[in-house]
Parts: C-alpha cells; structure tokens; sequence
C-alpha cells in the first residue's frame, strides 16, 4: 500500500473512529430517553420498521457498488470525462431507484397488519408511523449519489464530519422533544429533517471540492460500458437481497411468529451490537477506497499480500468484540434499562456467533467488490437467503429466537462463507490455492474461541457487573487478558509483524513532520 494510500487510510480511519464513538453515546442517551419517555412497545415499532425498508432498499447497493468500483479506476487516472459519465449514470439511477421504493413502500401498507402478530399499544395510527419511516429513506436518495466520488477520491472523512454534525443535531433535538411533548411524529420528522440536510450539504460540498462535475452536460457511457455495468448491478442486487434476508428480517420474523415486544428487547442488543459493528466496521473501511484503488493498478502479489493482512485484522477485531460482548452485554442490559430487557445467554452466544461471522467477511466481501467479482458466484448468496429463510421459521418453532439467529448462521457458514474466497482465489490470485485462505479461516477461528473460553472462565473470580463501574472493570481485565493471548498467538505471524511495521513507519513519519 503507498504511503498516500496508506495516510488516507489513517485520516479516514481517525475521522471515522471519532465521529462513531460520539455517534454510539449519543445513541445510548437518545435510546434511554427513548425507553423512559416511551416505552417498549414504541421500541418494537421502531425496530420492526427499520428492517422492513432495510428489505425495500436492497437495490440501493447493486448500482452504488457497481459504480463506485468503476470510478476507482478513471479516479487514478484522472478521467474526468468518464467519472462525469458515470456520475450522470449515478443520479438517474438513485432517482429512479428513491421513486421504486416510494412506491414499493406504499404497497406493504395493506400487509402490515399480517407481519404484526399482536397490535401494539400506542396512541398513533402505526401506518402512518410506517409512512413517515417511508418518508424518511426515500429522501436520502435524491442527493445521497454524490457523497460517492468524495469516498472514491479516499476522503471518507469529510462524509463522516457531515454525518457526526448532523447526528449530534438529530440527538439533541430529538430528546428535548420527546421529553417536552412525548410525540413520537416530532421524533421521526427531526429525523427526516437530519437526514436531508446531510445529504443535501454534502452535495453541495462535492460540487466545491470537485468543480468538473457536470451531469447535466456529461457524455453518456458506451454501450458496451453500460452493458458491463448493468451486468455487475444485476449480480450485485443478488447479493445485496441475499444480504437483506440474511440481516434485515430477522426483526419481521421476530415479529410475524413470537411477537412486537420481543422485537423491543431484541433492539436494545442490536443497538449495542450495531455500535460495535460501526465502530469497527468504520476502522476497516477506511480501507476499502484505497483497495479499491490497489487493485485498479497494484499486482497480483501486492493484492494477495494486503488481502491477508485485512483478514487477519477483521478476525482480531471482530474476535476481541465477541469476546467482550459475551462477557458484558447481559450485565450492560441490565443495568442501564433493567432485567425485563435481558434475553437469555442462549440468545446472547446465537447473537454473538453470528456479530463474528459476518464481520470477519469484511476482507473477502471487500476484495471481491473492489476486484469487480459481480457476477461471478452470483447465486451463492440466494441459496443463502433462501436457507435462512427456511431455517429461521423451522427452528423459531424449536428454539424461538435462538432459532432465528442461529438460522441465520448457519445460512452464510454453509454459502457465501466459501463460495466468495473461492472465487478471489480462482480468478485473481491465480499462483495461489484458496486452501491456504481456508486452512487460516479455521485455525483463526479456534485461537478465538479459545480465547473466548479462557477469558471466561479466567475472570469467573469478578463478581457479576451490578454496576458500570462493575462492568468496566470487567471489560478492562478481558481487554489485558484478550489482548495478550492474542498477542502470544499472532505475534510471529508475518501478517502481523507487516501490518506493525506499516504502524510503525506512520508514526515514525508523523513524528518528523512535527519536529
């Protein structure tokens, strides 16, 4: 990775960090007014809601990843011409794509009373609760398409400032509200408001930082490019359904066979997770445009080098999470909104299973993104969908929501875990055996559940967390404990030593523009 690559990188990832720390304690005092203010059953509204549109968006991602990947390349090279193509290709497509949901969305109102098993106890008419959420998304795609070459050039982090101002506006707004007037409509239409002003400004800014933009008057894209493009979008939008059923219905599943309330309770734990999961998803991505821009240009080699050196960071970070949250989630619940929100651990290991084997894809879905791999394998991920499916109603009878998320497991652990380095393998890294990808992804994963299981039974002697102060201690003590078996572990590892000496040189380098 090039030093310019490499510092990027860092900015975006410092930018990134900051703002989603920030963004995970505002969440936490929003979330607990939200409790105290209204209620669990307003909560399980609130949860059932986001993944229905989670589902209706799933076009979204088939043409912004296609697109974005196609912009890697003419970026490097200075195209402006082409990237002004594909931009106006990026408009027409978000438009059209914000007006399908729209109407999509309308189309679920008639049905609402079916996903809902039991209805909830509120005072507001619960569909025009759903239009508002409608409401809400549509928005976005009307100016979101051009924060998309800000990302492209490496410079996350002017998106990311965008977004924590915005964020902090919404939070704050949003809990005097609530608590002067206990109206959960003024909630969600400061949350349209949010969500306008940090795409519309944005826009704006692309415009200042980037004067060659001009949609209007741009070249349309070759026949044969559109024809190319067209074709990743439509292997991309598999993937992405696939991704939506996987992640995204749980909560709808949760709430057509067991019911709203546990939708509630199980909302609190995804907020959690979900923070986490930003967090570190948030470091890892600061990646993702410099890869991008890797492998537009960069070798074989090079690629295959940087490829394990990401895995291996995903596995550490999102090990050391799970960890961490086996330990301390349960404790957390209940001491911040009390023991009617707690599940059980049976519950918890399902949840944390598969926080772990969803994150430590991040290297294999970025590379085969970045790489253009669209359409390859591209019926992996259905077959995926359609077991979790199956699955999750199957075993939701046996184990209710252990079931579910275990289903959901399960799903990607028998598809898209092996199918996606397969195909890295077979058509990128040619000199090399996906074996060697496998043989790392096993052992990498016993050295986690190993540390997990000592960790556990070591801190068995600290008394449960009846406090914050409680559970930080406890966290502080895994944290040492953790870091230092992994470091026993992985130390020699030449991935490791690499990814330190590159940390090394930055702050070395950082030292000397200072002095």
């Amino acid at each position: 990775m090039s030093k310019s690559r490499t510092e990027n990188v860092v900015r975006n990832m410092k930018i990134g960090m900051l703002v989603q720390i920030m963004q995970i304690i505002l969440n936490f005092v929003s979330r607990t007014i939200f409790i105290n203010v209204l209620g669990s059953e307003y909560l399980g509204v609130n949860g059932l809601f986001s993944n229905i549109l989670k589902v209706l968006s799933f076009a979204e991602l088939g043409i912004g990843n296609a697109i974005i990947f196609s912009m890697y390349k003419p970026i490097a090279q200075e195209d402006t011409a082409k990237i002004n193509s594909l931009m106006k290709l990026y408009k027409k497509a978000y438009h059209a794509i914000g007006i399908v949901i729209l109407i999509g969305g309308l189309a679920v109102i008639p049905f609402l009373d079916f996903i809902i098993k039991d209805a909830p106890n509120i005072n507001e008419n619960i569909k025009w609760l759903y239009v508002l959420f409608l409401s809400n998304t549509v928005v976005s795609y009307f100016f979101t398409y051009k924060k998309s070459i800000i990302i492209g050039y490496q410079k996350e982090y002017i998106v990311n400032t965008y977004r924590g101002i915005f964020i902090v506006f919404q939070t704050v707004a949003q809990s005097i509200f609530l608590v002067l007037t206990k109206n959960y409509i003024v909630y969600l239409v400061i949350e349209i408001i949010r969500t306008f002003l940090t795409d519309y400004l944005l826009s704006k800014k692309a415009d200042k930082m980037y004067p060659y933009l001009d949609t209007k008057n741009a070249e349309e894209l070759t026949h044969e490019e559109r024809k190319n493009l067209f074709k990743n979008v439509k292997s991309l939008l598999l993937y992405k359904l696939a991704s939506v059923i996987l992640d995204g219905t749980d909560n709808i599943i949760i709430s057509a066979m067991i019911g709203i309330t546990q939708v509630g309770l199980y909302s609190n734990y995804t907020l959690i997770i979900s923070a986490i999961t930003t967090v570190v998803a948030q470091m890892l991505s600061a990646f993702t445009a410099s890869i991008g821009n890797l492998n537009a240009i960069g070798n074989e080699k090079q690629k295959e080098k940087i490829f394990h050196q990401l895995f291996l960071i995903s596995v550490l970070l999102y090990g050391f999470c799970a960890g961490g949250l086996m330990l301390c989630l349960n404790p957390f619940i209940r001491v911040w909104v009390g023991e009617a929100y707690v599940l059980s651990l049976p519950t918890v290991i399902a949840i944390v299973l598969h926080f772990y084997i969803n994150g430590i894809q991040f290297a294999v879905y970025t590379y085969r993104t970045t790489l253009g791999l669209f359409v390859k394998g591209k019926w992996a991920p259905l077959f995926a969908a359609i077991i979790n499916i199956i699955l999750s109603i199957l075993l939701a009878k046996v184990w209710g929501l252990v079931g579910i998320f275990l289903a959901t497991s399960i799903a990607r652990l028998v598809t898209i875990v092996w199918v996606d380095p397969y195909l890295i393998y077979k058509y990128k890294f040619k000199n090399s055996k996906v074996s060697q990808y496998a043989k790392k992804y096993i052992w990498y994963s016993i050295m986690v559940a190993l540390n997990m299981i000592v960790c556990y039974f070591a801190l068995q002697f600290v008394p449960p967390g009846k406090t914050l102060v409680g559970i930080l201690l406890k966290a502080i003590l895994y944290s040492i404990l953790s870091i230092s078996l992994y470091g026993l572990v992985f130390f020699r590892t030449e991935e490791l030593r690499e990814i330190f000496e590159r940390v090394r040189n930055i702050i070395f380098k950082k030292q000397k523009e200072h002095k």
